[in-house]
């Protein structure tokens, strides 16, 4: 009897553990209040090519850009996400972000996330990001934090707030040495950082940003992505630093046997009030439920890029004048309905179906479906097709988003969409067009 009562128990316990592991990706604050005035650049680094995965980073950046989106209230495209990323990539992530605060005259504000592997300088003490290409023997192909905070320092912006969810150790999230490590954590030195900048890091000296198994992310994000959902995304820099740190600190020391994390903050000397830095103005009044699975929320390797494939879209670049205008735009409403419930595959079903029947908007509706990272099918060449598809129906937002997709790599088609946008009076794509020409 007794055997049978303990192990009814220990059901109780494990499921009890299982709703709770994904408390902060399922509930999510939503916010009324939009923030147009905030520009965000994701990284998480999970897939390595030449060191070990680091467990759960996927899963981390994509729901700190849910919580960016929902609880922060910042739109899509003012996001760029960058999962799995190359040094070019990484390079490229930031340009777009100094492009985009430059456009602003000082008046937005910049978020950067990094999840992955960090690795130290042996010989010098330095600190890096490791890209997924890159290999922790050599410095040559890592990012430079030294280097990135003088970039950012050097962007037209008041405030931009930095987190990384690595260590500069030479340690990995299962406490292990990384390759390049000599078997002894190394304590790399502290850049410094411009009065713009404060930098949130997960740990100190020789310390391991450690896994929160239970919860499917790192340790350190795990208590910022809390600390939002409670605020409904606002609070300020001091009230988030002292949550993380105090957590953070206790959890690590339960979780590992007693070892220790404690999360830092840098910041310059004169910047005496960035603990009053606020994120959300207002917080959120209103949850709404996420849907996902143990395994969707693992963190899963990113598909690599293929020109074409699904079928090409059964769409028309003009609306049908036979098809049937009421019932699209029904299906036009209930796609964005899934879209916001993030029912993607539901959306998918609804756009698609309005766009066979020549509706315009399911077809930049579609394109931003396959933008959209967070959608298992994403994919940019095809969101490319669709917003051209609406774009090419004089939809003057489809105009500007086929420019967002092209810029960086093809910078003369990028001006040409800008340009039929600009024409159209959109804003944006003035201001992109004025720093292309």
């Amino acid at each position: 009897m007794k055997k049978i009562l303990l192990a009814v128990i220990t059901m109780l316990a494990l499921g009890l553990e299982g709703a709770m592991a994904q408390a902060v990706d399922n509930r999510i604050a939503v916010n009324s209040q939009v923030d147009d005035k905030t520009f965000v650049v994701i990284v998480s680094n999970e897939n390595y090519k030449h060191e070990e995965s680091v467990p759960f980073a996927r899963n981390d950046g994509e729901v700190f850009k849910v919580y960016c989106q929902k609880t922060l209230g910042i739109p899509e495209d003012h996001i760029r996400f960058a999962p799995d990323a190359t040094l070019g990539e990484m390079n490229f992530s930031i340009y777009w972000l100094g492009n985009m605060l430059k456009a602003y005259d000082g008046e937005a504000r910049a978020i950067m996330y990094y999840s992955g592997h960090g690795m130290p300088d042996e010989s010098g003490k330095e600190a890096y990001l490791l890209p997924v290409d890159g290999f922790s023997q050599s410095t040559e192909g890592a990012f430079s934090t030294k280097n990135l905070y003088k970039k950012l320092g050097e962007m037209d912006s008041k405030h931009i707030v930095v987190f990384l969810d690595a260590c500069f150790s030479g340690a990995k999230r299962d406490g292990k040495m990384l390759a390049s490590s000599r078997g002894v954590a190394i304590k790399v030195k502290t850049d410094p950082v411009s009065d713009n900048t404060v930098v949130f890091s997960a740990a100190q000296g020789d310390e391991t940003a450690y896994p929160f198994k239970s919860q499917r992310h790192g340790l350190f994000t795990y208590y910022i992505l809390d600390k939002m959902q409670q605020s409904g995304g606002s609070t300020t820099l001091g009230e988030l630093s002292d949550y993380v740190t105090q957590n953070v600190k206790r959890k690590a020391v339960v979780e590992n046997n007693g070892k220790s994390q404690t999360p830092t903050v840098i910041a310059s000397s004169n910047n005496n009030n960035w603990r009053d830095w606020r994120f959300a103005a207002s917080a959120a009044k209103k949850y709404e439920d996420r849907v996902v699975s143990l395994d969707q929320s693992a963190a899963k390797p990113t598909p690599t890029p293929v020109v074409n494939p699904e079928p090409k879209p059964k769409v028309q670049s003009a609306p049908n004048p036979n098809s049937n205008s009421t019932a699209s735009s029904q299906l036009v409403i209930d796609g964005k309905k899934a879209m916001r419930a993030m029912n993607y595959q539901k959306a998918k079903k609804c756009f698609t179906e309005a766009a066979e029947q020549g509706s315009v908007e399911a077809n930049y509706q579609l394109g931003l479906l396959y933008s959209n990272s967070n959608f298992d099918g994403y994919n940019k060449e095809v969101a490319t097709k669709y917003f051209t598809i609406a774009a090419n129906s004089n939809h003057t937002e489809a105009m500007y988003q086929t420019g967002m997709m092209y810029l960086g790599t093809d910078n003369a088609e990028a001006k040409s969409w800008f340009g039929k946008a600009a024409a159209n009076g959109h804003s944006q794509a003035m201001k992109q067009l004025s720093k292309l020409r």
